[in-house]
């Protein structure tokens, strides 16, 4: 694998995937419960974070890094490859862990992260949950997550075929776990399939994240891909059975306000700073 080389710009083949499995939903009746709203919010956010925002960070991170760190470029280029795959891909996920986390404390009252609550609230806000919504994100979470700004610090390194590699492993697990098809809902009552439960996240562990009511812990499972960084750290929860609401209590924030904030808010500031001078 050292001599095999995999860009991370081939990885345009997961967007393929996803529309795939949203269209198997569609077919299969999978999307009668999913609004208008929240298909049209996640479809504009989907083009814009690929189209403008994920090539902004990328290229924005790896001129910034080259102008003030040139003498990194490809410095880990040597480590092989069998030791930098793990150490992305578990890194990744880490980081990850701990930014959802930190988001979701954000949901508390007085908390002092409660704008990267609103910035991820976006995510969470959809009353149906299928494949679509994998890419229902507020535009700054694509510079918070590392599945942008960390995936660029690896290629700078030298590590894209490794990070190549983490990013499709872990997409294609996040669009089964999103998934309306709840495959692993019979195995989890058996005792083995339980304890796998405990190692790797599945369908009804990330369903029950997006829930809440009866079963529903949006409090819980907070990891991507390997379920032993919740059990590690208290937070997670196998559940018996299905949600019974998805979504966010209370009512949904203006579109704009889930797409853009805080932007929305500066702009919003802005306006009647420029009444009360123009009065």
């Amino acid at each position: 694998m050292d001599n095999v080389h995999i860009p991370v710009e081939n990885m345009s083949w997961l967007f393929l995937l996803l529309v795939f499995l949203f269209t198997v939903e569609a077919l299969t009746g999978g999307l009668k419960e999913a609004t208008r709203r929240d298909l049209g919010l996640t479809s504009f956010l989907f083009v814009f974070n690929s189209a403008v925002m994920r090539p902004l960070v990328g290229i924005g991170l790896g001129l910034g890094a080259m102008a003030l760190f040139p003498q990194y470029a490809n410095a880990l280029d040597g480590v092989t490859f069998w030791i930098a795959f793990p150490v992305t891909l578990f890194l990744m996920e880490w980081i990850f862990y701990w930014t959802h986390r930190w988001s979701h404390i954000g949901q508390k009252k007085g908390s002092k992260l409660t704008w990267l609550w609103k910035i991820h609230r976006t995510h969470h806000s959809a009353k149906h949950l299928d494949t679509s919504v994998t890419v229902r994100q507020n535009i700054f979470w694509t510079i918070l997550s590392p599945h942008g700004w960390f995936v660029a610090v690896c290629v700078f390194v030298g590590w894209e075929t490794e990070i190549a590699l983490s990013l499709g492993i872990m997409y294609v697990w996040n669009l089964l776990t999103h998934t309306n098809w709840r495959w692993d809902e019979s195995m989890l009552k058996h005792p083995a399939f339980r304890a796998l439960a405990h190692i790797i996240i599945t369908p009804s562990l990330h369903h029950t994240h997006h829930g809440y009511g009866k079963d529903g812990k949006m409090y819980r499972n907070y990891a991507l891909t390997f379920a032993f960084l919740d059990w590690a750290f208290g937070t997670l929860h196998i559940p018996e059975g299905r949600p019974s609401r998805y979504g966010v209590p209370g009512e949904d924030p203006h579109w704009t306000e889930e797409a853009f904030y805080p932007l929305n808010r500066l702009v919003r500031k802005s306006d009647k700073i420029q009444t009360t001078d123009s009065v």
